[in-house]
């Protein structure tokens, strides 16, 4: 049997080794250049392919994977406009700043309302704590409108790879809305690990560490560092929360960004404090009263006789 080669099936002028219906797919002798898209095909800007994105689009419209932080100047410089709410968040602050549920309440609470609407279940969707530092003020989350039966809280005193496992196994939970884990600095294979659990899962996790000295790769889609500023009289400077983004998808942010405390941090502290004290005084009043009606002589009825 006598097999023709394929070179012999080459058109005159072609690259060497390119056949016929290679030549006519990529368009040579047509005066097409290979690589360059051919009349009538959709232009590159609309080719959309899943988990590639372009540098262009970092500030494209909110999808369901991103959840709005509730701070106006912090979503206009955040990718897609709000946190990414299938990823690893990194934030870095010192020791004594402690800014996580100010800069995550208005967040957490809208996504837990969300969530309970759809499912109809007000008590669906659960918040993991894994080594918190301290416990956060059960009045000012419900006064945010989370109720403090949805937090989980994972004790610190473990290892860090114990605590990373404990988070793992959190954002594979289905019941689970998002994860917030206070832990030291962590190899670069945990942190991968975590970053993939976050985005198969579709759920957050927001990794809070102390300030470090000298910036580290990671894999974090997004890493931020906090900083406290205090108030300032002489320059008319509210106290307030300053925000430089290390890591983004997008452009390089040159200048931070600043957030008043005083507008949103304490007010749902101190209505709930507020709202307490009133329960408490009115059931103190309730329970002195019932002692004083228990404590009065009985009286005696009109219709009793002696005997």
């Amino acid at each position: 049997m006598y097999t023709q080669p394929l070179t012999s099936l080459a058109h005159p002028g072609s690259p060497p080794g390119m056949t016929e219906s290679v030549r006519q797919q990529t368009g040579a002798g047509q005066g097409v250049r290979p690589g360059l898209p051919v009349a009538g095909s959709p232009p590159l800007s609309a080719i959309r392919i899943p988990g590639v994105w372009r540098g262009t689009d970092w500030q494209a419209g909110a999808g369901p994977q991103v959840w709005p932080s509730g701070h106006a100047a912090l979503d206009a410089e955040l990718p897609g406009g709000g946190w990414p709410g299938n990823a690893l968040i990194e934030l870095q602050q010192p020791a004594h700043c402690h800014a996580e549920w100010a800069l995550l309440l208005p967040a957490l609470a809208a996504r837990v309302r969300q969530h309970a609407a759809s499912l109809g279940d007000s008590r669906m969707g659960q918040l993991v704590l894994v080594a918190p530092p301290y416990l956060p003020f059960a009045p000012a989350l419900q006064a945010a409108g989370i109720d403090a039966k949805r937090l989980c809280a994972v004790q610190p005193g473990r290892s860090a790879q114990d605590l990373a496992w404990a988070c793992e196994q959190a954002l594979h939970c289905r019941d689970v809305l998002a994860v917030l884990a206070w832990l030291p600095e962590l190899p670069a294979s945990t942190l991968r690990r975590l970053q993939l659990a976050a985005a198969s899962q579709g759920r957050p996790l927001w990794l809070w560490q102390e300030l470090q000295a000298e910036p580290h790769s990671s894999p974090a889609a997004l890493r931020l560092r906090l900083e406290r500023v205090t108030a300032d009289s002489a320059a008319q400077q509210a106290p307030g929360l300053r925000i430089q983004i290390l890591k983004r998808r997008g452009p390089l942010l040159e200048r931070p960004i600043q957030l008043a405390l005083s507008q949103w941090a304490w007010q749902p502290v101190l209505q709930a404090q507020a709202q307490r004290h009133a329960r408490q005084s009115e059931e103190a009043a309730m329970l002195m009263q019932g002692r004083m009606t228990a404590a009065a002589p009985a009286t005696a009825s009109p219709w009793m006789t002696e005997a």
